[in-house]
């Protein structure tokens, strides 16, 4: 899959943009504070060719990271496309 295919299953809900907390027992908390570079009302990155050069932390979602990143939704698009894209096949 190329790049282009992969930032186009992305529904730009900004939801990996805003922080979170992680406590000691694995729960997470989702909060109100967005990345300075969100624009919270369309939901797009200001800078988003330049995302990963700004110091903000921006994390590059590959499907890898996808896969191991408890803090991403179930109702994230990449997330239900590898769930959708995993699932044993019924020969």
């Amino acid at each position: 899959m190329t790049d282009p295919e992969w930032d186009n299953i992305c529904r730009r809900c900004g939801e990996c943009c805003f922080e979170k907390i992680i406590d000691a027992d694995g729960t997470i908390y989702h909060t109100r504070i967005a990345c300075r570079y969100l624009d919270i009302v369309t939901r797009e990155c200001k800078v988003y060719h330049k995302r990963f050069k700004t110091g903000e932390e921006c994390i590059r979602l590959t499907p890898e990271v996808v896969r191991e990143a408890v803090w991403l939704g179930d109702d994230c698009a990449y997330v239900q496309w590898l769930r959708a894209t995993s699932k044993p096949h019924k020969t």
